[in-house]
């Protein structure tokens, strides 16, 4: 017994006595912004940490302290508060705690050579910019995934000490064969969480209002994580069971889209996470699913500090560039259709790579109306008439606000369907909508129903309600009578479980107004001029 002893006490005599001295809690002062609420531990729970004339007090226990320290209107910032080694005292501090397994009433004696820092300076917080009626609202549209096998990396340390030193074992995503081409997701729950985030803070309208949604008050977000790096020191060489902390490394590229899913502005962020303090390999899994959901929320909230983006929510300027448009003066027709069977004859199918959308002419020489949406984007189009001649197409002008849009072919001799500038639109009127639902093959489709409701929308205009059916291609498609007067233009419809026959279009008058175009006899100088 003598000899064990002995054996025990040998380290003790080359290091100092620290390990004896030291008392159980250790005072350190944590310094945070003013007017934030630290909690730490569970706000100072379980004799674990102590709290006296302003200082915290934090127990030698080989056990990291988790802090979180938060405000309103800011973000939540998470910090692990871990032991680090004294190098002169390690190996008597390694017996010792050998022994004190054996002995569970000094169990915590091994700890007390190993020393929290004495301050903490954990000030800094960010927010998201306040939403007020001026700044867009915004969704996240899709979270993906895209690592390589490299790109995924695990860094472990067993010493909080060589942690920090940079003394790690690191793993990759490559080292498994399960993950040896890498991890792709086209889209995660991140989206959901961060859409939460945004209903919080008031970005997402809540009120199931229809017709708020628009190019002036909206903006998409997407996101391809491409980087992440897991971080899992423990606290002490001993002390595996004790635990350690998890933080993440991570970049992501975020890409703003207006409202017609167009990229408009693209960033790339590389950012860490807080600090997720872990007991065992339960809650270990815990941290690390929080620590990634925190490095994305730290994340988004640096893009969404960006100037540009910033920029971007404030933007108006696409209501001087519609408003500025010069007159359009086209080619008065001499002949409009006059029934149902010469507005189909009139009536084409826009085709671009990836789908189609619906459209009619309004002049002899090739113009015709269609959506914005159709035809957003860098997009070669093709026009496909009734009778299935094919056309390439310019578009002449646009307005992204009212969703509508003017292309050019290269062809006359046409009839086209005459625009009504009637504002009184009345309710139950009969009507048509020509388009192609669907696929191409069904290219023409007419549907009929009538003139259900006159809506106003968000932004003090007017659209019209119809029941008649109306699928995806239709979009641009004419609204019109059995006389071929053309009412409205097909714009939306509502889906979703339960809802039938409720589709949207753009009134008739709208056209003219929004894309500046007037029509003038054929002896005019202004003829067929282009922007």
């Amino acid at each position: 017994m003598k000899k064990l002893s002995l054996l025990l006490a040998i380290p003790l005599l080359f290091s100092s006595c620290a390990s004896i001295i030291n008392s159980k809690y250790q005072k350190v002062s944590i310094i945070a912004n003013e007017g934030t609420v630290v909690n730490v531990n569970g706000n100072l729970s379980k004799g674990k940490v102590k709290m006296k004339d302003g200082f915290y007090y934090l127990r030698r226990d080989g056990e990291p302290k988790q802090v979180e320290i938060s405000k309103e209107g800011f973000k939540t910032q998470y910090f692990a508060l871990m032991q680090n080694e004294k190098s002169k005292i390690v190996y008597a501090s390694w017996a010792i705690g050998i022994f004190s397994l054996l002995i569970p009433p000094a169990l915590d004696h091994g700890y007390r050579a190993f020393n929290y820092n004495k301050r903490y300076d954990l000030r800094g917080m960010i927010s998201l910019p306040k939403k007020n009626e001026d700044i867009k609202e915004i969704k996240l549209n899709n979270f993906s995934v895209d690592l390589e096998a490299n790109d995924f990396k695990i860094n472990t340390s067993y010493s909080y000490k060589n942690f920090l030193k940079g003394k790690v074992n690191t793993y990759t995503a490559a080292d498994e064969d399960e993950f040896s081409k890498g991890i792709k997701v086209k889209n995660t729950i991140f989206s959901e969480s961060l859409n939460e985030l945004l209903i919080e803070e008031g970005y997402i309208d809540t009120t199931g209002n229809v017709f708020k949604e628009n190019y002036m008050q909206n903006l998409l977000i997407d996101a391809t994580l491409s980087e992440c790096t897991i971080n899992i020191p423990y606290v002490l060489p001993f002390s595996y069971s004790s635990g350690g902390a998890v933080s993440t490394d991570i970049t992501i590229e975020w890409t703003a889209l207006d409202y017609y899913k167009t990229p408009i502005y693209t960033n790339k962020t590389k950012i860490s996470s807080g600090e997720f303090a872990f007991y065992n390999s339960t809650t270990r899994n815990e941290s690390v699913r929080l620590a990634i959901k925190d490095a994305i929320e730290n994340s988004f909230y640096l893009f969404m500090n960006d100037n540009e983006v910033q920029k971007i929510l404030k933007d108006k300027t696409q209501q001087l560039t519609e408003a500025s448009l010069e007159e359009l003066v086209i080619p008065k027709p001499s002949k409009y259709v006059s029934n149902i069977a010469e507005a189909v004859s009139s009536s084409v199918t826009v085709k671009f790579e990836g789908g189609h959308g619906s459209g009619f002419f309004i002049s002899e020489n090739g113009y015709l109306i269609t959506n914005y949406h159709v035809v957003s984007g860098e997009k070669e189009l093709t026009i496909i008439l009734n009778d299935e001649s094919e056309y390439k197409a310019e578009v002449v002008r646009f307005s992204k606000i009212n969703d509508l849009a003017l292309l050019k072919v290269d062809t006359k001799g046409l009839i086209p369907l005459k625009i009504s500038s009637n504002k009184d639109i009345e309710l139950a009127t009969e009507i048509y909508a020509i388009g192609t639902p669907t696929v191409e093959e069904l290219s023409q489709t007419i549907s009929k129903g009538i003139i259900s409701g006159i809506r106003k929308t968000d932004k003090n205009t007017k659209i019209i309600q119809t029941d008649a059916s109306i699928n995806a291609g239709n979009s641009g498609g004419a609204i019109v009578t059995k006389e071929g007067l053309v009412l409205g233009v097909v714009s939306s419809k509502l889906s979703g479980f339960g809802i039938e026959g409720v589709a949207f279009g753009i009134p008739a008058y709208e056209i003219l107004e929004k894309l500046k175009i007037s029509f003038k006899e054929k002896n005019t100088n202004k003829l067929d001029n282009k922007e």
